[in-house]
């Protein structure tokens, strides 16, 4: 537990309101030797005494006291971890925290502000390059110019046209000019509704995104599905109520992706039951192999269920999760802090994920490294998906289980060993390793760096 930080608010405060110690404490009514203790974390301060250092120094009691900070400390914590080639100070971020609050709410801001800017940047870059209502908008919109383009040319081109003709080419140019007036209409709403997070979410499959985020991709009342039979009535009452309850739902493509989503995650509810989930995977460290062979059921069956428990309630390590098929299309997605995953694909070619198509049924296990220093092991097997058939390609999915590094102290009885860190990206948009061999396009975010 971390030593208390109130007596280092309260050296600040006095300081800041020009007191002695002395002065202090007559103030407050306590010995001024009494207070220098208090001052350099020796005694804990609350109740009575608190109160009245607060009113001498004219303060809310609650900057004084602890927790206050928690939130605070915690963003300072996830920043230096962020740049660890900085080189800052971790053992001394309480005492920033203590001694120059507004220094370490500035700080923590900035880190904020970066983080989110980050995965802004990386969601625009998905959706420039393969939003497909973009695409389909742009060709459409080309199309119309083209028309134009072309019938006002031959207008101009050709003296003696004929009067019908010559109405006809106008009618033309009048139908594709409003025509790319509509298609240029919808993009500035489709723009302007992304600019708005109050307007909601553009695509169904983005809407599937933020009703995980909003459950925090975990549903007791699918998970309880396991502990005793359940009729497919049963489960499609328990869906239709989730759904109904959420109370965000309005698109019908968007319906049917939670539906399906929902219908998936109670049938590996009830393969893997909540409760005898959790004692295997504890007891084996969280080894998706063990669990998916006590259970009977596949490795992704297993990823699945690992990556979307609550890591506060079941003591797991927080995962992430992604399954795509074999064109590159993400099916299901789960991010896990500083790993984020690409809706509509293009992402690093030198993921375990894409490696594990090669060869199906075995699975790949990586020490990877993100440009920012960032460590996770990657976890990942290709499946074929239904019962195989003469004549017929089999249809693969490959997932990647992905895990903080940090983490692995819980999982040693059972990880191989994963040898040299494999330097990996998000997306070639946006790394900035000018090295890589497997880079498909150039990055927008600047000049690129070797390492």
């Amino acid at each position: 537990m971390r030593k208390s930080l109130s007596g280092t608010r309260i050296r600040e405060q006095r300081r800041q309101a020009r007191l002695t110690q002395k002065a202090l404490a007559e103030q407050a009514g306590i010995s001024a030797s009494y207070l220098n203790l208090i001052e350099h974390n020796r005694r804990a301060v609350a109740g009575k005494v608190l109160l009245a250092i607060a009113r001498a120094l004219d303060v809310p009691a609650s900057s004084l006291s602890d927790g206050v900070d928690s939130a605070k400390i915690s963003d300072l914590h996830e920043a230096a971890a962020h740049h660890p080639g900085i080189g800052a100070e971790v053992a001394g971020i309480e005492e920033l925290a203590g001694r120059f609050p507004g220094w370490a709410q500035m700080i923590a801001a900035l880190y904020r502000q970066t983080r989110d800017q980050e995965a802004m940047i990386t969601a625009l870059s998905d959706r420039l390059t393969h939003d497909p209502f973009l695409a389909e908008s742009l060709h459409g919109m080309l199309s119309n110019i083209t028309a134009i383009r072309s019938t006002s040319n031959i207008l101009k081109s050709i003296e003696d046209i004929e009067p019908e003709k010559q109405a006809r080419f106008h009618q033309i140019i009048h139908e594709e000019s409003h025509r790319l007036t509509d298609a240029a209409q919808s993009l500035v709403t489709y723009f302007d509704k992304k600019a708005d997070p109050k307007a909601g979410i553009a695509t169904p499959e983005e809407e599937l995104d933020g009703f995980l985020e909003r459950h925090d991709y975990s549903f007791a009342q699918l998970d309880s599905l396991g502990e005793a039979p359940a009729s497919n009535v049963e489960v499609a009452y328990l869906v239709n109520r989730i759904m109904a309850e959420d109370g965000q739902l309005e698109n019908p493509e968007t319906n049917r992706l939670v539906t399906a989503f929902l219908q998936n995650y109670a049938r590996d509810a009830l393969a893997l039951p909540h409760g005898d989930f959790i004692k295997v995977a504890r007891k084996s460290q969280y080894n998706p192999s063990v669990i998916a062979q006590n259970f009977g059921t596949s490795l992704h069956t297993a990823f699945r269920r690992l990556a979307y428990q609550d890591p506060a309630k079941t003591a797991a390590p927080p995962m992430g999760l992604i399954i795509a098929n074999a064109a590159g299309r993400a099916l299901f997605r789960r991010p896990v802090a500083d790993f984020t995953f690409p809706r509509h694909g293009n992402a690093c070619p030198l993921w375990p994920l894409y490696q594990a198509f090669a060869s199906p049924q075995i699975p790949v296990a990586a020490l990877l490294e993100l440009p920012g220093k960032h460590k996770f092991i990657g976890l990942a097997i290709a499946e074929a998906q239904g019962q195989p058939r003469f004549g017929q390609p089999a249809k693969l999915n490959a997932a990647m289980l992905i895990i903080h590094y940090e983490q692995r102290a819980l999982l040693t009885k059972w990880l191989p060993d994963l040898g040299a860190a494999q330097p990996v990206g998000i997306t070639c948009r946006i790394c900035p390793r000018s090295n890589c061999t497997a880079r498909t396009e150039p990055q927008i975010l600047g000049d690129e760096v070797s390492e």
